[in-house]
């Protein structure tokens, strides 16, 4: 680790499109490829989160719709 000063400042990105992780459809929140690969569709689209379902509503299929499944 360095203990020379540095003038660089670390911004985080404040566009929600300038990611590519995966996003929940219903509330537009971020969410990990992993995630989407257990509670997303059959092509890891995300229809709920934990910040807008239960965790025993994302295990049923409820959120996605029928011709996702």
């Amino acid at each position: 680790m360095s203990t020379e000063s540095s003038d660089a400042k670390w911004t985080p990105m404040t566009s929600r499109e300038a990611t590519s992780s995966p996003r929940c459809v219903n509330c537009g929140n971020q969410v990990t490829p992993q995630f989407a690969r257990v509670f997303g569709d059959n092509r890891d689209v995300v229809h709920a989160c934990p910040d807008c379902a239960t965790y025993r509503e994302m295990k049923t299929s409820d959120f996605i719709p029928k011709d996702a499944r």
